[in-house]
């Protein structure tokens, strides 16, 4: 596959995970039940003002508008299910003070002083596998 191929490729891939990780199909949807409505309201109506006051109002809703909502709330409640989880999961005990390299010398061996390096990884004993 040439370079410039497999640039594409990947940019389309890139394009098509933050397309379905994102809430953009879910807005897309939303726009078309939308238009749907509008233009049956204006049907009814023949108005364009009273149309598009009525689809936005949020009073005259239709099976598309419960659509979109549970599958927005259901979105929204992984999300926070996410969150509260990043929040309740403690990964460092204190807060890590900043790790200062000075700079290094080119001369004989590169390495730097062992006391000037802070590591603040705590290791856990794993179980043993269960039979």
């Amino acid at each position: 596959m040439p370079e410039t191929a497999h640039k594409r490729l990947l940019s389309r891939i890139a394009l098509l995970v933050i397309f379905s990780t994102t809430s953009i199909p879910l807005g897309l949807l939303q726009v078309g039940i939308w238009a749907n409505m509008f233009d049956e309201f204006y049907e009814e109506t023949q108005s364009l003002t009273l149309s598009a006051e009525w689809t936005l109002d949020g009073l005259h809703r239709c099976s598309g508008c419960e659509l979109v909502d549970e599958l927005g709330s259901d979105s929204k409640e992984a999300i926070s299910q996410l969150n509260t989880f990043s929040f309740e999961t403690k990964l460092v005990h204190d807060p890590c003070p900043k790790i200062i390299v000075p700079k290094a010398q080119f001369t004989g061996k590169n390495c730097f002083p062992l006391e000037q390096v802070v590591s603040r990884i705590d290791f856990v004993e794993t179980p043993p596998p269960r039979a």
